[in-house]
């Protein structure tokens, strides 16, 4: 009864404890041609071709706070629909994010499409707090709406009453206001080279920092997982320190193939969908929080390790940002629909 997913999971997992490639490079799998910069050559494209799927997809409604994983969900024209749809801003006007309130790592969300509501939790807060995604809703604040600045660009904001805004106060500790993304068309325009790290060019976002989607791949966490033990043995001979995918935020994980293969795509297929890359993703700090239960600390990795060897010119990039090709959108109003387990086929052209 087991599925070629199965297999495959299994057979992943074998190669991931069990074998060891001979490399001049240290533990784990060689950089080689999949450092930075790197080298496509066409039998790789072959393999990459047919090797990979798309093991996860999670979704994150408020910026800079929990998401929650889902088995399909529908594209919009910024992204996963409600993802980064909301923010929290403080009264002085700044937008809060992990960095600055540690306290928002522990705010969980969740989204019923079907009742059209948001469900957030946290544990500093007794009640769970239920928000509905109707525009209409009286939730909202009378004629509330004001404009907001984030990384140069304006945005229209919805404004929520007393009851929502003091929920979220007590959960993070601080006086604050959720706002809510009007969808107005933010384009933006900077230029950058492929494996740079600049916000997308020709999308429009709602409150994502530089992409509509973050990808990262299950086999270069895994590398970097084995890398991380081996740095903390030889440092401290004590407790071996692991990262999960989820720490990085990504929308798309993806199973399949070797490590940072996902550097040398330009333009990649899951399921019917087209996507093109627009480089890596420069990491920062906030990637070293983590949150057990009502407890939430910064630690060195895995930003450390990933410094000492995906740097390239002062920037750290782990995962590939992407864009819904615009031009092949279609009739996306109808809840055009990705789906765990469809097969990815990069193009490394």
């Amino acid at each position: 009864m087991s599925t070629y997913e199965d297999a495959k999971n299994f057979m992943d997992f074998v190669r991931r404890s069990f074998v060891s490639i001979p490399s001049g490079h240290g533990n784990g799998y060689p950089l080689a041609a999949r450092s930075i910069p790197f080298h496509c050559e066409g039998i790789e494209r072959h393999v990459a071709s047919s090797s990979y799927y798309l093991k996860s997809i999670i979704i994150y409604p408020i910026k800079s706070c929990g998401g929650f994983s889902v088995e399909s969900w529908p594209l919009s024209s910024t992204g996963f629909k409600h993802d980064r749809e909301w923010l929290l801003k403080s009264l002085t006007g700044e937008i809060l994010t992990q960095k600055k309130v540690l306290e928002m790592s522990l705010i969980s969300t969740f989204i019923d499409l079907n009742k059209e509501i948001m469900f957030v939790k946290s544990p500093h807060c007794k009640t769970k707090l239920l928000i509905k995604l109707n525009s209409n809703s009286n939730q909202y604040r009378s004629n509330g709406t004001e404009e907001i600045y984030l990384h140069g660009q304006r945005y229209d904001a919805q404004c929520y009453g007393h009851d929502i805004n003091q929920w979220f106060s007590d959960a993070v500790g601080h006086p604050c206001i959720l706002l809510r993304s009007c969808h107005s068309q933010n384009c933006f325009s900077l230029r950058r080279n492929h494996m740079g790290c600049c916000r997308d060019v020709d999308s429009t976002l709602s409150f994502a920092n530089e992409a509509q989607f973050l990808l990262v791949s299950e086999e270069s966490v895994s590398d970097l997982n084995n890398r991380i033990s081996s740095n903390t043995q030889k440092r401290t001979h004590g407790a071996q320190t692991q990262v999960s995918a989820m720490r990085f935020r990504p929308n798309l994980i993806i199973s399949g193939g070797k490590p940072y293969a996902e550097d040398g795509w330009r333009k990649l297929k899951i399921g019917n969908f087209d996507f093109t890359s627009i480089g890596g993703c420069n990491r920062c700090q906030m990637i070293n929080i983590s949150h057990q239960g009502e407890k939430v600390w910064k630690a060195n990795e895995p930003l450390a390790t990933l410094a000492s060897y995906r740097r390239v010119k002062g920037k750290i990039l782990f995962g590939i940002l992407l864009r819904y090709d615009l031009e092949k959108k279609v009739e996306l109003d109808q809840y055009s629909l990705l789906k765990v387990g469809e097969e990815v086929h990069p193009d490394l052209v």
